[in-house]
């Protein structure tokens, strides 16, 4: 699963980025002028493009999906991701695959080796070429919690991630933004393995372990440690 990622945007500069590919998303009535979170995770809220009557927008809502016949806001911790192999069969997904689908972007996202169970260690993930990850995604709005809510998509991890974590977003290039966005029918193919960018994951500080700790610092490479003064023997 993810259950933490990376969200540094200026919205301006994300509108200009999708409509070089052909996604003229509106921006959402009070939209802030950007996010910056470092350390994004389950009930944050993050900037999201969604999809619906009126077209693309890009929004804010709120990660954890509820769907709208929830009577219980707790529910929406346990959907934050959504299996592709599945995603078209589960009662809370499959009705939201036709017209409620969303990409949500990041900087890059986080994972932790849990091979060793006593000292598992973070890693920050963002694409190798440092574009702009555009995940896949569901969204609706929750009467309940009184905001729209969305869950990331995931699949199985390739050969540069799958030694840290076996699950990871579904990573869209932005040219295959516009198919996720503006397609009738969802181009389930873009869920393929086949289809993920290139990542390039490094180890980072436990301080990202804490909710608490959003700064730009998280995602700085974990330096050696210092092997202490010489010894002459």
């Amino acid at each position: 699963m993810c259950g933490r990622f990376v969200g540094n945007f200026a919205v301006d500069d994300l509108l200009a980025e999708l409509a070089e590919v052909g996604v003229n998303a509106s921006p959402a009535e009070g939209l802030p002028a950007g996010v910056s979170n470092f350390n994004t995770a389950p009930t944050h809220d993050c900037l999201i493009v969604t999809t619906g009557d009126t077209g693309p927008v890009l929004q804010v809502a709120r990660w954890g999906l509820l769907p709208p016949w929830s009577k219980d806001p707790a529910a929406a911790s346990k959907m934050i991701n959504a299996r592709s192999e599945t995603v078209t069969e589960k009662p809370s997904f499959r009705n939201l695959v036709t017209s409620h689908r969303a990409m949500i972007p990041m900087t890059g996202f986080y994972e932790w080796d849990r091979s060793d169970a006593r000292n598992k260690r973070p890693f920050f993930v963002p694409r190798a070429d440092g574009r702009t990850m555009w995940a896949a995604g569901l969204w609706v709005h929750s009467p309940l919690l009184g905001c729209d809510t969305f869950t990331l998509i995931t699949r199985e991890s390739l050969a540069d991630l799958a030694s840290i974590h076996h699950r990871s977003p579904v990573q869209l290039d932005a040219v295959d933004c516009a198919h996720w966005a503006l397609d009738d029918v969802a181009p389930l193919g873009l869920l393929a393995l086949d289809t993920q960018p290139l990542l390039a994951p490094y180890e980072v500080d436990k301080a990202v372990n804490s909710v608490r700790n959003t700064g730009p610092g998280l995602i700085e490479p974990k330096s050696a440690p210092d092997p202490g003064p010489d010894t002459l023997f």
